[in-house]
């Protein structure tokens, strides 16, 4: 795989992380102006997960947080239970968390796999 390849890659994957929005746009431009990948390998690298990993990133940083405080009496009773902020449910963030990571590296194995057989291809036919 050539490096601009391995560089396209790498900013569809963690550009978005790296320099925020931005960084993924340069990867899908580069994506874009390549000949290395067809019209459906660049769709799946637009389309599968725009962003690469930044959904995921965000979800662990910025993840609405809950704080309860509760508190025991002298008998060790359990009274209160006054209650701060909001949470995402475990059952939609642990799959949505998943799928936002699982997302984006699958679809970077796709391309450098896409990449490496066209590379081997072109290496061929060169021959």
């Amino acid at each position: 795989m050539r490096r601009y390849d391995a560089v396209t890659v790498f900013l569809l994957l963690v550009g978005g992380v790296i320099v925020p929005v931005a960084g993924w746009l340069a990867g899908a431009v580069m994506l874009l102006a390549s000949r290395r990948w067809t019209l459906r390998d660049k769709l799946a690298g637009l389309l599968v997960w725009p962003g690469g990993l930044l959904l995921a990133v965000g979800l662990i940083v910025f993840a609405p947080t809950r704080e309860c405080v509760y508190v025991d009496d002298s008998s060790g009773r359990r009274h209160g239970g006054q209650c701060t902020g909001t949470a995402i449910p475990a059952w939609i963030g642990v799959p949505l968390l998943v799928l936002a990571t699982a997302g984006p590296l699958v679809t970077a194995v796709y391309l450098s796999r896409r990449a490496r057989r066209a590379a081997r291809a072109a290496e061929t036919s060169a021959e």
